[in-house]
C-alpha cells in the first residue's frame, strides 16, 4: 500500500506534524508499506522520508487566492502529479485544508482519504472553517483523532455520531530521540529543575503553573519555560509581578544537544493544560525520559499519562476554567513532587514503562488498519466506513 501524507506544517522545524510524519513514514516501512508526503515550504524542495519515500514541498504562490479556495486545491494539484508517478492508495490528511484537497483528489482519482486533525476545532459555528470541518467529517472515508477524548469532542463540536468511520489514535514517542550528545541552555541555575516544554500560549496553561509555583518560594527549584509563542510577552511580564524573575528560564525553542539536557537533567515535568488537549506530545516525552509528571486532566491528558506516572489535577469545564479551585490542587501537587524523591523516583519509572506501550510501531498499526479498510471498501465500491466500531 502506498499512503501519501499531506501536511500543511510539515515544513516548520521543530515541529509536531514534522515529527509525526516523519515517525509514522518510518513505521509504516517497517510494516511494508511506502509512503509519501505533499506539503508546502518557503522554497521548493524534496527531501527524504524515512523507509525511503519523499516529502514533495512546493512553495505556494498563490496567495492572492483565499487560503479557503487555494491551498486545497493547489495540493490536490500536487497529489495528482505524485499519483501519476507513483499510485496512491490512500492519503492521510493532515488538517483540514489538506482534507479539502483530499476531497478533491478523491473526486477525480476515487482515492480514499483519512482525516486525521492534527489539533481540536476553535472556530465558532457559522464561521468557514466551522462548516468546512462539518462536511469533510461526513465526507473523509475515515476519521482519526490525536486521541479518544479528541474524537468526542470534534464529533460534540460538528453534531457528527460517534459512529463505527471515528477513532482515537494516541501519537508514539520514540526514547532513542533522547540518545546522544547533550549541553545545558545558557541560564540554568543548577537548583530542582522543572521542565515546561509547549508552546507558550493560553490553552497550556503556563499561567497557572506560574502562580502556583509563586506558592512555593519556600522551596528550592527553577522553573524551564521552554519553547516560543504568543504569550510569551505576558508570561514574562508575570513572571516579574510574581517575584519569580530569578526562578524562571525563558529558553525559547530548544532543539538537539539542548533538548535532550532538558530531558535527561530535569527533576519534574509539569504542563498544566487549561483547553481541550488534543495529545500532547510532550507529555509523551517527559515519561520516555523517565521524568515524574505534575499535570491536569484536560482533555486527552488522562489518556496519555496514569495516576501511576503523574500527579493529575482536576481542572473542571474547559476552555478557560476559574483558576481559583485548581490552584491549591497544583500547589500541592507541585509540593509533593519537589519535596519527594520517592515520588518522584516511582513515577518515573512507571512513566518509562507507559511510553514504551506508545510507541509509533502501535500508532501507525492502528492508521494502518484504518487505511487498509478504506482501501478495501473503495475497491469494492462499498464507499466510507460506517460500520460499528468501538
Amino acid at each position: 500500500m502506498h499512503v501519501a501524507f499531506v501536511s500543511e506544517h510539515f515544513h516548520k522545524e521543530p515541529g509536531g506534524p514534522r515529527k509525526a510524519a516523519r515517525a509514522m513514514a518510518a513505521a509504516l516501512d517497517e510494516i511494508g508499506h511506502a509512503s509519501s508526503l505533499i506539503g508546502i515550504a518557503p522554497r521548493d524542495r524534496e527531501e527524504n522520508l524515512p523507509g525511503g519515500g519523499t516529502a514533495i514541498l512546493r512553495r505556494y504562490g498563490w496567495r492572492l487566492v483565499p487560503s479557503r479556495y487555494g491551498r486545497p486545491r493547489f495540493y490536490a494539484r500536487e497529489l495528482g502529479r505524485l499519483h501519476a508517478v507513483r499510485p496512491i492508495d490512500a492519503v492521510v490528511a493532515m488538517g483540514l485544508e489538506s482534507a479539502a484537497a483530499a476531497l478533491r483528489f478523491r473526486e477525480q482519482f476515487g482515492v480514499p482519504f483519512v482525516l486525521n486533525p492534527r489539533s481540536f476545532l476553535v472556530n465558532a459555528p457559522g464561521t468557514w472553517k466551522h462548516d468546512r470541518a462539518r462536511l469533510l467529517i461526513r465526507e473523509c472515508d475515515s476519521f482519526v483523532a490525536l486521541s479518544e477524548s479528541a474524537a468526542d469532542a470534534w464529533c460534540a463540536a460538528l453534531e457528527y455520531p460517534r459512529d463505527g468511520k471515528v477513532f482515537g489514535v494516541l501519537n508514539g514517542v520514540d526514547p532513542t530521540e533522547l540518545e546522544g550528545t547533550a549541553e545545558p541552555p545558557p541560564g540554568i541555575q543548577g537548583a530542582p529543575l522543572i521542565l515546561c516544554m509547549a508552546m507558550l500560549r493560553e490553552p497550556k496553561g503556563q499561567h497557572v503553573l506560574l502562580k502556583a509555583l509563586a506558592r512555593l518560594v519556600d522551596l528550592p527549584w527553577q522553573l524551564v519555560l521552554a519553547g516560543d509563542g504568543p504569550a510569551r510577552a505576558a508570561l514574562a511580564a508575570l513572571t516579574q509581578r510574581l517575584g519569580l524573575g530569578e526562578r524562571v528560564l525563558f529558553t525559547g525553542i530548544v532543539r538537539d544537544a539542548h533538548w535532550r539536557w532538558l530531558y535527561r537533567h530535569a527533576q519534574l515535568f509539569a504542563l498544566t493544560p487549561v483547553y481541550m488537549e488534543a495529545c500532547g506530545n510532550a507529555l509523551l516525552e517527559a515519561q520516555a525520559a523517565g521524568l515524574p509528571i505534575v499535570t491536569t486532566d484536560a482533555g486527552s491528558v488522562p489518556e496519555v499519562v496514569s495516576p501511576d506516572s503523574a500527579l493529575i489535577v482536576p481542572v473542571g469545564p474547559v476552555p478557560y476554567p476559574d483558576e481559583a479551585p485548581i490552584l491549591p490542587a497544583l500547589e500541592s501537587a507541585l509540593r509533593r513532587a519537589l519535596t519527594s524523591a520517592s515520588l518522584r523516583t516511582a513515577l518515573g519509572g512507571t512513566g518509562r514503562t507507559r511510553a514504551r506501550e506508545l510507541s509509533w510501531a502501535t500508532c501507525v498499526q492502528a492508521y494502518s488498519a484504518v487505511a487498509s479498510r478504506v482501501v478495501e471498501r473503495a475497491t469494492s465500491g462499498v464507499g466510507a466506513m460506517h460500520h460499528p466500531a468501538r
